[in-house]
């Protein structure tokens, strides 16, 4: 997977959006990550989706935006 951004939530959480390859298909990961020994690891609060979905979740987060 390729970080294609992320954020501090806090001193010991992160949100992190990745992009990459799972078994052929091309997947988005958004994702939360704890600090643990001076390193962040994933959680299982998060998303993964395939990548043909984005115009779709793009369109409910802009409905979010104006709501």
């Amino acid at each position: 997977m390729r970080v294609v951004d992320e954020f501090l939530i806090s001193d010991n959480t992160k949100l992190r959006l990745q992009k990459g390859d799972f078994r052929g298909s091309e997947r988005i990961d958004l994702r939360q990550y704890i600090k643990t020994d001076d390193e962040f690891i994933p959680t299982k609060k998060g998303v993964n989706f395939d990548s043909e979905w984005l115009p779709d979740f793009l369109a409910m987060v802009k409905k979010l935006e104006n709501e």
